[in-house]
């Protein structure tokens, strides 16, 4: 074994390490796999999303894109990124099965459409921002009805 393949082996048994401690040794259903997956990658790409309106703001100021964003101070930016973390904490403890983890999804789920009536008074709400919120917190309630199913059976 060379010195090369010695190191990438420590890597990834070090990266194998990090996923089990993050998401446990089990791998929950295909079903709560798969929205757990989508719910993850979404979240992480409105963070990077944001992130990146965030670095044009303060290196390109007098951009003519970024006057309609001129509204939003940062605080915004942060407290919604913040959003994002929280649902990805949530979207983690229900890969563990953990039913706070549906609870703070939720609850992040429904404030996401109406965060930005909170920054801007004249900021008019959509009530179809609510419809993938909704969907996700049926898709993931669906599955911890089933999880009880199997626990009672048991």
């Amino acid at each position: 074994m060379t010195e090369e393949t010695k190191e990438i082996s420590i890597i990834l048994r070090n990266l194998r390490l990090i996923k089990r401690l993050i998401l446990g040794r089990k791998n929950p259903s295909l079903f709560l796999r798969v929205i757990c997956v989508i719910s993850f990658i979404w979240s992480l790409i409105i963070i990077m999303a944001l992130l990146g309106l965030l670095l044009l703001i303060y290196v390109t100021p007098e951009a003519p894109v970024l006057e309609d964003l001129s509204g939003l101070s940062i605080r915004f930016y942060v407290s919604y990124i913040g959003l994002h973390v929280l649902a990805i904490l949530g979207t983690i403890l229900m890969w563990r099965k953990i039913l706070f983890g549906f609870y703070l999804f939720s609850i992040v789920s429904l404030l996401m459409p109406f965060w930005m009536s909170f920054f801007l008074p004249v900021f008019s709400f959509n009530f179809y921002w609510l419809i993938p919120s909704i969907t996700f917190i049926a898709l993931f309630g669906l599955n911890w009805v089933a999880i009880n199913n199997e626990q009672e059976k048991e």
